[in-house]
């Protein structure tokens, strides 16, 4: 099925590995051109060599997102780019784990919540209309608190994504060919799904 991706612009964080790298895979693979961000340089680079041997075309920025400014810098970029953006995809994830320090967990809801709120609200006004932001959540029993600060992150930025003609979702990490879903989600043939959550 043809995803019509071929064309737009999209801006994933936390990309250069695992889930996100295979989303942004996915996505240059049919036809989309994809900005990746993430903290190692190296792992950037390897993911944009793999994306543009394939024929994909993809723009690697190194940059710390719990650093306040990076993730809006990032949007930034891939506008001044790219042109254009239609879809954004929020996955930098940093799992404390269970039984962690205090300030530990505070470091990873801060990166969770708070570059997803700044790569929301930097990219808002520069989505296409049609847009579609995506919430990667879940990975385990550990993690609910970055689960649910999505999630909420998500519900209450719905009116205001609306006002933009913009649709935000959420996939869980345990849906079944993730990268395809994610795909789906972010194209035009989702454009009726708003407010949901794929997977578990």
């Amino acid at each position: 099925m043809d995803l019509e991706l071929a064309g737009k612009v999209i801006a994933l964080t936390g990309a250069s590995r695992g889930v996100g790298r295979a989303i942004a895979e996915r996505l240059a693979a049919e036809g989309a051109a994809v900005a990746i961000a993430a903290r190692s340089a190296q792992e950037l680079a390897e993911a944009h060599a793999v994306i543009e041997g394939h024929g994909g075309r993809c723009l690697a920025y190194a940059c710390d997102l719990a650093v306040p400014g990076e993730a809006a810098a990032f949007v930034g970029a891939v506008i001044e780019i790219f042109g254009r953006l239609d879809g954004l995809v929020c996955n930098t994830t940093m799992a404390a784990g269970q039984g962690q320090e205090r300030e530990a967990r505070q470091a990873e809801l801060a990166l969770n919540l708070g570059h997803g709120i700044e790569a929301l609200q930097a990219a808002l006004p520069v989505l296409a209309p049609g847009g579609s932001v995506l919430f990667v959540v879940g990975g385990g029993d550990d993690a609910w608190p970055q689960a649910a600060c999505r999630a909420g992150l998500a519900a209450a930025a719905a009116r205001s994504a609306a006002d933009h003609g913009v649709r935000i979702n959420l996939l869980g990490r345990g849906s079944e060919a993730l990268a395809e879903s994610a795909a789906f989600l972010l194209s035009a043939r989702a454009e009726g799904i708003k407010g949901a959550l794929l997977g578990g």
